[in-house]
């Protein structure tokens, strides 16, 4: 029988290595997308970006926030190398690589997984160490307050400039109904969904819409969830989450599968 695992996610340049890890353990990924992205207030980053002795770094906690950092450059190969001296930081050892190849920037803190985890990172980073200038945090609509929230507690401030704003993929909706469509009429063909993994909280707001609209029943599914944020979102929905994958790595995400297995 082939164990379908659904990728419900952003697209994004690092899609392909879950599905090849997924693969290689015996899995066949299906990947969905779930969220688009508009970008804006480009002009806004920009002038901040041109003022680095303003700030004490950048922070950045999603992939869509390093694009609008390097379209608001207009162009542009890189930051000013003075950005280069300050502290940085970044979730996610993707959103390092993504920063240093098209930013030309190394960033700090990469491992921690999450915006909680990072904002304790950054604590124990600076201790000891004066900071007197806020953070550059360019981010989306949806964000949550945990970084801001802890890094205020630590006597940190940070000047967020909202980027872009989080819809529901286009094709959505459709892609889920195919899907699950598709799965009742193969049967005979024993190809059925094992897992679903998501990724944000936006992710499962915008799939438990189509779940409840078309009477979608995941009895039977595992629900694997990247990160606490997305197992708490998901558990609001009255779903129960089989596993969480603590940061959002492929390497984690397959872990996560095989602890049932």
């Amino acid at each position: 029988m082939r164990k379908v695992v659904v990728i419900l996610k952003s697209e994004s340049e690092n899609a392909d290595n879950y599905g090849t890890l997924l693969e290689k353990h015996g899995y066949e990924p299906v990947f969905i997308p779930t969220l688009d992205f508009s970008f804006k207030n480009l002009d806004v980053l920009r002038d901040r970006l041109l003022s680095p002795y303003k700030y004490s770094g950048l922070i950045f906690t999603s992939p869509r926030s390093i694009t609008a950092v390097r379209d608001a450059l207009q162009g542009q190969r890189k930051l000013k190398d003075d950005w280069k001296t300050l502290d940085n930081y970044s979730v996610g050892e993707t959103s390092r690589e993504l920063i240093q190849r098209t930013l030309d920037l190394d960033t700090k803190g990469h491992h921690s997984g999450n915006a909680s985890n990072l904002a304790d990172f950054i604590k124990t980073d600076l201790y000891n160490k004066t900071i007197t200038m806020p953070f550059l945090f360019p981010c989306g609509n949806l964000k949550q307050d945990v970084l801001q929230n802890k890094l205020s507690e630590y006597g940190y401030s940070l000047d967020s400039v909202e980027v872009y704003e989080t819809v529901p993929h286009r094709d959505l909706e459709r892609n889920l109904v195919a899907l699950f469509t598709g799965e009742r009429e193969k049967e005979g063909d024993r190809r059925t969904i094992d897992s679903l993994l998501f990724f944000s909280p936006s992710g499962i707001n915008y799939c438990a819409h189509v779940f409840e609209k078309h009477r979608i029943d995941l009895t039977g599914k595992r629900i694997i969830a990247i990160g606490p944020s997305t197992k708490k979102a998901i558990e609001n929905k009255g779903i129960t989450v089989h596993r969480t994958a603590e940061k959002p790595s492929p390497d984690y995400v397959v872990g996560a599968l095989l602890q049932d297995t």
